[in-house]
């Protein structure tokens, strides 16, 4: 329900100086700003919302854009909207194009295709995303498309409720641009806006907020360059900004948290199949830790994850069963598997809903703020905080973008509410890299090179080798030999990869080592030309 789409609101205040006249200032034209280089300009944009109380929705969106070159054409030639095919339908009331002499080319409907989208292709149990693909007849430079479409929303999310996140445009030439959200006038909901305070007015049982905003200028080169590598690193680091808008009929966290603890209640039941499997994994354990271990050990590597945004797709997870018996599962089927194995020998574990791409605001109550689920067990010591979603992370390692961040935990016991997830991985991060060789009077070095590596990058490459197959691991490898300084000329050979540990062991440092090799010193240019020889190559 959210849009993402550029915009930062300018507004110009002028305060005339008084050393200027009424007349003066009256005679004075302002330039008229030239948007002629761009590839189009959006003229309108009106995009309208309407809830009701049962959480049912609709939407309606009307766009008007000035075409002005080829690139234009390339960008707005085929217009693509997506809709959840389960919960909503999806209608083109028109696209048009009107003609510098007036006359409108209007698109057939042989021209609308339905299609999946990339993420219902790749797992399309986990995913009812449909994509309506629409080819613009008749477009050209010169042109203004025109077109209105509308969503309608038959089956709530969450039935009562409703939630939306927005942001409005930033980027490239927007002259007008209208948000409208209508609720029921009785109905109670947090709202909370960054850059633009809405109108507010009633129309008969609904209550209508109104934004209007406009963009009329780009950022220098320079400084587009800055905001998109600053944009990087916070997506690296987890910590985009906040929604322009958010708004949500949930009053407080709690409700979010029962409204999740019922999806998954049924779901996370332990059956005989999955009580039978616990007890096996666990035989010979003789402590909590020791099972918790084995049981993370087990569905962190044993089953596959598939990379699906919770709220992407369907919010209520499979059964532990089902992901038992499939193999692989999204972070809310990994996670029920867990805590459905884990209380199955009597250990307690919750969900945690989190967002790897920001922080979470805790003004504004809603599921719509979460991507990601986790899984937290309780202890006297505090809380074990795992996420069976890496594969090959460390027992109790989060990701970066997981790392203190603000989670809601959901407990059977007691009220649901947001804890701060731990700021730092549960061991100190290592790397070394030794090596024990020697040069002989020829110019050759031979000896052994080892690389030990604890933390963030460990995960890395981990994730890296687990990727491939092992005969790309020369490769892998020469390429990881090159970032850590043997550049240059220099090539990695592995001729006998033997006596290669199991990559998915995660309860160990990750140590790559290549022994018995020799590097040719060339006596023009002084450095390392080629690591002729490699007999044993080893990740532990």
């Amino acid at each position: 329900m959210s849009r993402s789409a550029g915009v930062n609101a300018l507004v110009l205040l002028w305060f005339g100086s008084a050393l200027l006249t009424v007349a003066q200032v009256a005679n004075q034209t302002p330039a008229r700003p030239d948007y002629s280089k761009e590839a189009f300009v959006l003229e309108q944009s009106s995009d309208k919302f309407k809830f009701q109380n049962d959480g049912t929705s609709s939407r309606e969106l009307i766009m008007q854009a000035r075409v002005q070159s080829d690139a234009g054409v390339q960008q707005l030639g085929v217009l693509q909207f997506s809709y959840q095919s389960s919960s909503e339908s999806f209608t083109v009331d028109y696209v048009r194009v009107r003609k510098p002499d007036g006359s409108l080319v209007v698109s057939p409907p042989d021209n609308f295709q339905d299609m999946p989208a990339d993420v219902t292709r790749a797992a399309p149990f986990y995913s009812d995303i449909q994509e309506k693909h629409v080819a613009v007849k008749g477009l050209g430079p010169g042109d203004v498309l025109e077109y209105q479409v509308h969503w309608q929303r038959h089956k709530p999310l969450a039935p009562g409720q409703f939630w939306l996140q927005y942001n409005f445009a930033h980027d490239g030439i927007v002259l007008a641009e209208e948000v409208q959200v209508s609720v029921p006038r009785d109905r109670a909901i947090k709202m909370k806006t960054t850059v633009l305070k809405p109108t507010i007015r009633d129309d008969g049982p609904n209550r209508v907020y109104t934004w209007g905003n406009v963009s009329l200028g780009h950022s220098e080169e320079q400084k587009q360059k800055q905001e998109q590598q600053e944009r990087i690193q916070q997506t690296a680091r987890g910590q985009l900004p906040q929604p322009d808008m958010q708004l949500s009929t949930f009053q407080n966290w709690d409700e979010v948290g029962r409204w999740y603890a019922n999806l998954q209640k049924d779901r996370v039941k332990p059956t005989p199949e999955i009580r039978a499997k616990a007890e096996k994994l666990t035989e010979g354990a003789t402590d909590d830790v020791t099972k918790v271990r084995a049981l993370y050990a087990f569905v962190s590597t044993h089953y596959r994850y598939i990379g699906i945004a919770f709220g992407t797709g369907l919010y209520q997870p499979h059964s532990a069963a089902d992901v038992l018996e499939n193999q692989y599962g999204d972070c809310k089927d990994k996670h029920t598997l867990f805590a459905s194995l884990l209380n199955a020998v009597g250990i307690s574990a919750f969900p945690a809903l989190i967002s790897s791409a920001s922080d979470v605001d805790a003004e504004v109550p809603s599921p719509g703020q979460f991507d990601h689920v986790i899984t937290v067990i309780p202890r006297s010591t505090g809380l074990l905080w795992l996420d069976t979603t890496a594969e090959v992370g460390p027992f109790s390692y989060l990701l970066s973008q997981l790392r203190d961040k603000r989670a809601l935990v959901i407990p059977d016991d007691k009220p649901s509410e947001l804890l701060t997830s731990p700021a730092d991985p549960p061991f100190q991060a290592l790397q070394t890299f030794h090596m024990d060789a020697k040069l002989s009077d020829t110019g050759v070095l031979e000896g052994k090179a080892e690389q030990t590596v604890r933390g963030d990058r460990e995960v890395l490459l981990r994730a890296a080798f687990r990727a491939v197959s092992l005969p790309q691991w020369k490769e892998l490898v020469q390429q990881l030999s090159f970032g850590a300084g043997f550049a240059g000329g220099a090539a990695l050979w592995i001729l006998a990869p033997t006596a290669i540990g199991p990559i998915g062991t995660i309860f160990k440092l990750l140590r790559i080592s290549c022994q018995a090799g020799s590097l040719n010193l060339s006596p023009a240019t002084r450095r390392f030309t080629k690591l002729t020889t490699c007999r044993l190559f080893r990740i532990e």
